[in-house]
């Protein structure tokens, strides 16, 4: 399937995770003399790497592939591969319902596509793929395990990437050198679990000291840590956020309810008792912010849970929070488990929940107003504190002048809404 022309596009779907792994085979494709395009309608190659994490993301998934077969029905001689999480997956028997797509390859092949497509193989230059980062210059994600061994009761994540594998520090320090060099001024650690990190070649936890060694990389002034696992997040990662100037004073927290017994059918290892101590313990450390994660609908969860649930969150009062309804995937444990909520009771206590964190967010952030922030900027007009992550949490917008993107700048909040700042910059 030796391609003649040599002009690719890559499709990514999904978590930050999986934009790493587009990035390392953006960068493949280009080691391999691939002219990369954001245009599928113009390259010879498409490549779409896909999540299946949830049905809504299969049906994403689907959808792409259903306009990719369409496009290629009028330019046949491209050739289009199908990448990562679905075919992890479901295997072979996405081929009979798609037969317009070249190549379906599972998550270890996506820096083999050049060589199953016919190019001659570069040999790399370090243990790690090279990588050409989709993200403003100045930020990128930093994958620093992959796999999960938690085994949560509603989620595929382990049989679609396998267990828990930490990548060996000296290769993690290695790449963001490597970042740092191009101008990548704030490293987001990232993995299905970053609270595990070494467990699995160190014999301990190591967490820790890998963000205190990536704090001594010059050029690099802000560390930020998503997908840190309740009932893994140690002291002396605790210690580095009350002493570490680099680590940004935010955390995202998956709790995913409160009530014990939908805890324990989660199969979440923890309790509510471990939950309030650990928010207890991050709420003392000066200027934190946490951010998590909830699951309405799971089943056996009654009016009284919910309640539970939206009880602790207005008194917690997280400062960001995202909230799932429960889906059922066929695979897991839960999609067996007695006790299904109705789809429309699912939503409505969503939107009770989301509206509730709605009216705590609005008065988080008015609190703010007066006090100056520092701002690093990723567009011209918007930027974001230390407190938000790209993406998914609220952004600073500037209200006079424009930014240059990849500076930090002081600025004054003089008006704040739901989520968002608008900020004046300070002389």
């Amino acid at each position: 399937m030796k391609l003649k022309n040599r002009r690719a596009a890559v499709i990514f779907l999904g978590c930050p995770k999986n934009r790493v792994d587009s990035e390392c085979l953006l960068g493949t494709l280009a080691e391999n003399g691939w002219e990369l395009t954001a245009e599928p309608e113009k390259a010879d190659l498409v490549v779409l790497t896909t999540c299946a994490f949830l049905k809504s993301a299969v049906a994403e998934s689907v959808a792409v592939i259903k306009k990719l077969s369409w496009l290629k029905k009028r330019r046949p001689q491209m050739k289009l591969v199908v990448a990562g999480c679905l075919v992890e997956r479901f295997g072979s028997a996405l081929s009979a319902d798609y037969p317009l797509i070249n190549n379906w390859v599972g998550l270890r092949g996506l820096t083999r596509i050049p060589e199953i497509l016919g190019s001659k193989k570069t040999r790399a230059r370090t243990s790690f793929p090279p990588r050409l980062i989709s993200t403003p210059g100045h930020y990128a994600y930093l994958k620093i395990a992959d796999g999960c061994d938690n085994r949560c009761s509603y989620c595929l994540i382990p049989k679609i990437r396998g267990p828990f594998r930490s990548r060996v520090q000296t290769e993690i320090i290695a790449e963001a050198e490597q970042l740092a060099d191009l101008g990548v001024k704030e490293l987001i650690l990232v993995a299905q679990d970053t609270t595990a990190y070494g467990i699995d070649i160190y014999g301990k936890p190591a967490l820790g000291k890998l963000i205190d060694r990536l704090s001594r990389l010059s050029g690099v002034r802000w560390i930020r840590l998503l997908y840190a696992y309740p009932a893994h997040l140690t002291e002396d990662v605790l210690e580095q956020f009350g002493t570490n100037p680099k680590l940004c004073r935010y955390i995202d927290v998956p709790i995913q309810h409160i009530n014990d017994q939908i805890l324990n059918r989660m199969n979440r290892h923890y309790t509510r008792k471990d939950v309030e101590i650990l928010l207890d313990r991050l709420h003392r450390i000066p200027e934190m912010r946490i951010r998590t994660t909830v699951i309405t609908g799971f089943p056996g969860e009654t009016d009284l849970e919910f309640t539970e649930l939206m009880n602790f969150i207005s008194s917690v009062k997280f400062d960001r929070l995202a909230g799932y309804q429960f889906s059922a995937e066929p695979g897991t444990p839960a999609a067996n488990l007695k006790g299904t909520v109705d789809p429309l009771i699912k939503q409505k206590r969503l939107k009770q929940l989301l509206k509730l964190q709605a009216a705590i967010s609005r008065q988080k952030l008015r609190s703010l107003l007066g006090k100056n922030l520092n701002v690093l900027a990723d567009f011209a007009e918007l930027g974001r504190t230390e407190w938000d992550a790209p993406e998914v949490d609220g952004v600073a917008q500037i209200t006079e002048g424009k930014f240059q993107p990849g500076k930090f700048y002081n600025c004054q909040v003089i008006k704040t809404t739901t989520y968002d700042l608008n900020v004046r910059l300070l002389t």
